[in-house]
């Protein structure tokens, strides 16, 4: 057997190296669904429309209105293209930022819909708690509505799954540089739509590690900051000691 489950809680499975070759991400979530389609067999699929829509709330944020305001705000470099989580948001003023942006909240997924940043899927499921947030109008935002039942977590393993990945290369238009998927066709792409039972089984693996990484950037980040202080100290005693001579 190529993927084997161990065990669901914790969840650990074993991959042979051939298998792990045809998953383009190595995760929780890609690791169990595979593993689920070579046991299970295929799954509904609908439309993504059916679960989220596309919220287009924009502000520009140098306005007078909003020039002096404090923001969170992220772009497509702030997004891990291999997870999926967002790496830092940057803490900016009104005035900093240029154009006009979208605004987003926590569990929303932020969608990048430019190539090649949608072919290296950057796509990042919101955990944190912001106040004030915008992003770079090259992500879609899409919000679960409120009425459906989907597995959050799952939704966003989806839409990072090669299968969706693979429909919206191929739906892309425009001049090669500038090609990109249009939101209302996006909502029209499918996914693979598993029983509740198994969704929530992927879904809680996934949430698991993306707790687990948020923890660990915390520690580094703790991490970094005590070594900047600490080499900071030592600069300032060698400058001192080298001013007394």
């Amino acid at each position: 057997m190529s993927i084997q489950l161990i065990q669901t809680e914790p969840l650990i499975l074993t991959i042979t190296e051939d298998s792990a070759n045809n998953i383009d991400t190595i995760d929780a979530g890609a690791a169990y669904t595979q593993y689920l389609h070579d046991q299970v067999g295929d799954f509904e699929q609908q439309p993504l429309g059916n679960f989220v829509e596309v919220v287009s709330k924009s502000i520009n944020p140098r306005s007078s209105k909003y020039a002096r305001e404090i923001f969170e705000y992220i772009d497509c470099a702030e997004i891990d293209e291999i997870y999926g989580y967002i790496l830092r948001f940057k803490i900016n003023s009104g005035g900093e930022i240029g154009s006009t942006k979208n605004r987003f909240q926590k569990h929303d997924i932020l969608f990048a819909k430019v190539m090649p940043t949608l072919a290296n899927k950057k796509i990042a499921l919101v955990t944190e708690d912001v106040t004030n947030a915008v992003a770079s109008t090259e992500l879609i935002v899409l919000r679960k509505k409120p009425e459906v039942e989907i597995n959050l977590y799952y939704l966003f393993r989806a839409l990072r799954s090669d299968h969706f990945t693979r429909q919206a290369i191929a739906n892309v238009t425009g001049a090669t540089g500038l090609q990109r998927i249009n939101p209302s066709r996006l909502l029209e792409l499918k996914i693979i739509v598993p029983p509740q039972e198994l969704q929530n089984q992927i879904g809680d693996a996934v949430e698991q590690e993306f707790t687990l990484r948020t923890l660990a950037a915390e520690q580094s980040k703790k991490a970094d900051d005590l070594a900047r202080l600490v080499l900071g100290s030592l600069t300032l005693r060698t400058d001192k000691k080298r001013h007394n001579k």
